[in-house]
Parts: C-alpha cells; structure tokens; sequence
C-alpha cells in the first residue's frame, strides 16, 4: 500500500548548518504518527519541508503517491495537507469566527464550509461564546483550539501539528490529545511533533526520534515506550534507525 506520506532520504540546510540529514519516514492513511525529540532536533524544519516552507537540498516527499518537494504552501493546502504551527499563530485582531472562515477560503462549498465551521463551534462551545470577540483575546489553550478548527477547515487528510501541548497546563493539553483522537476517529491522518515524549507516545500509533537532523530510532509507540534504546535516541545516543 502506498503511504499516504512518504518522506526519503531528505536534507534541509541552513547555510552551513545541516537541519535534516537523511531522513526517512512514512505516514499511512489513519494514523497518528509522531515525531518527538528535544529542542533543535529538527522537527520543526521537517513540518516546514512538507508544508513548503523550506525547500530542502536533497531527498524526496511525496504525498498520494505524488511528488511535492519543493511545492508552494498554498498549492500544499490545497492538495490536503494542513500545518498547525508552533505558537497558536492566531489572527489576533480579527474575530474567532472571522479565524475561521480563514481557514475555510479554499472551500468552494460554502454551504458545507458553513456547516463546519458551525460543527467546531459546538465542539468547542467556548469559540462559540466568544465568536465575535477577537482571537487575541483568548486564553493559550483557546487559540490551540482555534487554530486546530482553523487548519481542519480547509478539509485536510493530513493534518500536522507542531508542539500543540507547549505552554499549555495539563487538562488542556489533555483536550488537545481528544481532539485528535476524535479527528482520526473522522478519517484524518494526523502527523505531530511533540517535545512532550510521553504524552506523543501515549496518543500515536507509531513514533519516530528525531535528534541533531537524524532519525534515531522508530517503531510502534507501544514498544518504543518499554525500549531501553528510547532515552538514548532521544537525547542523541542511540543510531539511527
């Protein structure tokens, strides 16, 4: 079967610096899948590759099958593939229901968009309260809400998501982890990166370690979280994989 995602051999610099360097990974359809490891191990410079954002030196990705390395971000969105960045990036001036249409401008059905953008307000009845407020205006765990309901408004079959329990307190966090339960409970593939090792084995169905650019070790995450090669690959001991 093909992968939904499928990511080879791929190499991102920055300057002099090596970002990525030979990394390989694969996503099937309806999974969760996760990328953990510490700060400056490159997990974000991979999202940023797949998304479009950075343009990578060597390697390929390809998504249904297809190439897309090197792909503009919205040519990226357009074929299915939706970033929840680092750092809840609200529109902090524009309204939580005007947030959302944004996320829903490549929809042709307006109806339908409507109807979902209606359907996260009901998930998240605190969106809904406050619809008409500004974005900026909401708590840490509000903005992570609004900006997941923001990306899955563009009808995504893979949804990426970058450090989403980061900052956040525990219960909210735990919100975050049934929201993304309950997506690939709809059918979306969902690809996460996480500093957090525990909470992204707990959620995935597999798990790659990402560490100074290099895949470290992966796995199904039942069996990583008993590895005793785990917290040696996470903090660059181990070999890669």
């Amino acid at each position: 079967m093909t992968p939904l995602l499928d990511i080879r051999d791929l190499a991102v610099r920055y300057g002099r610096i090596t970002a990525l360097d030979g990394v390989g990974l694969h996503v099937d359809a309806g999974e969760v899948v996760a990328i953990v490891g510490p700060n400056g191990a490159g997990k974000t410079t991979l999202l940023s590759a797949v998304a479009g954002i950075v343009r990578p030196v060597a390697g390929s990705i390809a998504f249904r099958g297809e190439p897309i390395l090197g792909q503009p971000l919205e040519r990226t969105v357009r074929r299915g593939i939706a970033l929840v960045p680092e750092g809840r990036r609200v529109f902090g001036g524009l309204t939580v229901e005007e947030n959302l249409r944004v996320g829903a401008v490549i929809r042709r059905d307006r109806a339908a968009a409507a109807a979902e953008i209606a359907r996260f307000m009901e998930i998240f009845p605190i969106l809904h309260e406050r619809r008409n407020e500004p974005a900026g205006r909401l708590s840490g765990g509000e903005q992570q809400m609004l900006v997941i309901a923001r990306a899955m408004l563009s009808d995504p079959a893979l949804l990426m998501l970058d450090e989403p329990s980061l900052g956040l307190a525990p219960k909210v966090t735990d919100q975050v982890y049934a929201l993304v339960a309950d997506l690939r409970a709809r059918g979306v593939t969902v690809l996460v990166v996480e500093q957090n090792a525990d909470r992204a084995l707990r959620a995935a169905d597999r798990t790659y370690v990402l560490n100074a650019g290099r895949v470290r070790l992966a796995g199904p995450s039942a069996a990583l979280r008993d590895d005793p090669a785990f917290e040696a690959a996470y903090f660059g001991m181990g070999d890669a994989a």
